[in-house]
């Protein structure tokens, strides 16, 4: 059951599932970014612990990313030969990841998140 900070109300549900949607459509509208929406949604309006937040921002990627994908490949948009050269090795860091996420404390995996954000925005605005 969902456990929001501001109770079960019908407007606390509504605006969680308002802002769920954006997250998945910027994830789909860019191919990237929901699942750090959803981190910041789950820790602002849930009780939930960190690393609770962390893994079901992982897990709700799965099929947002799976359906965008699929409209991107529907459109033709998909270059298998940098696919299939990139899932392995993200695959074993996905697991690596996981695993260091598990043993840090969540001031760090805050402290590695704003940094990537951080690093991320000036990246795509400078080029």
């Amino acid at each position: 059951m969902l456990n929001l900070k501001k109770g079960n109300s019908f407007w606390a549900i509504l605006v969680f599932c308002v802002l769920s949607f954006l997250s998945g459509a910027i994830n789909g509208f860019v191919g990237t970014g929901g699942g750090i929406l959803i981190i910041f949604l789950l820790k602002f309006m849930t009780e939930n612990e960190p690393h609770n937040n962390l893994t079901t921002a992982l897990l709700s990627i799965i099929p947002i990313s799976l359906i965008g994908s699929l409209a991107y490949f529907k459109a033709g948009s998909v270059d298998f030969s940098v696919l299939a050269s990139a899932s392995l090795p993200a695959i074993f860091g996905g697991v690596l990841g996981a695993i260091l996420m598990d043993k840090l404390k969540i001031k760090w995996l805050d402290l590695i998140l704003g940094l990537l954000v951080i690093y991320s925005g000036i990246n795509l605005l400078v080029r």
